[in-house]
């Protein structure tokens, strides 16, 4: 029974263990997710403050590992086993005594893992530590300026500074997004510039944050307003077509203006054009000046002369086009139809309910401004075209059939109306 009682209290301390060093290791973590991060951790690189969690482990002549972290004063504890609990099956739980306390904040984990191994080899030979991160620190970066929700925000090591402005909430309207100012320990310690990081994916220009990081987002110096059939980025406006009940996409937004940016940049800024948009008929208002430009060329050539550099103050128009296509002729529906991309003539007749009795299919086209496409190669459709199904002139034998019933029918007319005279 005594020895059943012990079995049962050595049982109990070995669960209470792994469940205390599973709370100490989940609570360190549970903060960060591995699967937010970019990349694994290096050790060369990463940086050990205060609140992250460590695991110690010591190879070599003497073997044993334990879990500590980075203290607020910014040291970790050096843990060595001095006795040991017997427990069933000839195992042995390690009762560790803290024999010191050695500073080990703002050193990379290669370089805590050196100034370890010194202190270790006072009290044992032959022996290897490697130190490893098991919980990421959380800690607060102040954030002011143009965003939506200024204040105090809760970070991570890992995160950049796209992230912890999402968590404010975003940058407000009037908000640069490539001027944001980075500054540690009082001094401006880089220029952030979100849009060049999510153009060209350049992490140099989002760094990571440090505990004790203010972030400040400036108003915007210089900006152009971009509005038409844009997707525009963030909210847009719904507008109806005077023609048809059908709603359209369009976007009127303030974009900033950096120097030497063209039409095109700011055509990317504002989230690119919309499958209706009036390439042809855009134009810039600048100073109550109109400046006709064609968006085909400006967007297929960067230095060509419509995508012209765009000044403060200019508003971008980009104007849509008449977003219906017609289908008249011998067809069951004939009407005007919502222009939908990549739509080829034969289903727009479809949507008409198909030709009628007498369509002369050979014959039909399309009327695009002054050029007439025949349909037998089944043209892919733009919006504002006209689809055309002629009737059929002459059908040959129904023709015939019908010609000559209409004359039998008036001449029985006419002989009868001369019986009844008489």
């Amino acid at each position: 029974m005594k020895n059943l009682r012990i079995m049962f209290l050595a049982s109990f301390l070995l669960s209470l263990a792994t469940i205390i060093l599973y709370a100490q290791t989940k609570a360190s973590t549970s903060h960060v997710s591995t699967g937010t991060l970019e990349k694994p951790i290096i050790s060369e690189e990463y940086i050990l403050m205060p609140g992250d969690s460590l695991l110690i482990t010591i190879t070599g002549a003497t073997n044993y590992s334990y879990v500590t972290g980075v203290t607020y004063e910014g040291k970790t504890t050096i843990n060595i086993p001095v006795s040991s609990i017997p427990i069933t099956g000839g195992f042995y739980i390690p009762k560790y005594d803290i024999v010191e306390a050695i500073p080990i904040y703002s050193l990379t984990l290669k370089a805590a893992r050196d100034s370890l191994q010194r202190v270790f080899l006072k009290y044992f030979r032959g022996i290897d530590v490697s130190v490893t991160l098991l919980g990421i620190r959380r800690f607060n970066v102040i954030i002011v300026g143009e965003v939506k929700t200024p204040g105090v925000i809760c970070a991570s090591p890992v995160d950049r500074v796209s992230e912890v402005i999402k968590r404010a909430d975003g940058v407000s309207t009037l908000g640069s997004r490539s001027k944001i100012e980075l500054k540690r320990k009082g001094e401006l310690f880089r220029i952030v510039n979100l849009e060049a990081f999510e153009k060209t994916g350049d992490i140099s220009v989002n760094p990571c944050v440090q505990d004790g990081d203010l972030i400040f987002v400036p108003k915007i110096k210089k900006s152009v307003i971009v509005k038409g059939a844009v997707f525009g980025k963030g909210e847009y406006e719904l507008r109806k077509s005077q023609l048809t009940a059908e709603m359209e996409r369009t976007s009127e937004g303030l974009y900033e203006l950096n120097e030497g940016e063209r039409v095109s940049d700011l055509i990317i800024k504002a989230g690119g054009v919309t499958p209706w948009t009036d390439m042809k008929n855009s134009y810039i208002e600048r100073l109550g000046n109109k400046v006709n430009i064609n968006l085909y060329n400006a967007l297929a050539d960067e230095n060509g002369k419509d995508n012209i550099p765009m000044e403060d103050g200019d508003v971008l128009i980009i104007p849509s086009v008449n977003a219906l296509v017609y289908v008249q002729g011998q067809v069951i529906d004939p009407g005007s139809f919502p222009f939908q991309p990549n739509m080829k003539a034969s289903d727009y007749i479809g949507l008409a309910g198909g030709p009628g009795s007498g369509a002369n299919m050979s014959g039909a086209y399309v009327q695009r401004g002054k050029r007439r496409i025949g349909v037998k190669k089944d043209p892919v459709i733009e919006a504002g075209d006209r689809i055309f199904v002629p009737r059929q002139i002459f059908k040959f034998w129904q023709d015939y059939i019908e010609i000559g019933s209409v004359v039998a029918s008036l001449l029985i007319s006419y002989l009868t109306l001369r019986v009844a005279t008489k």
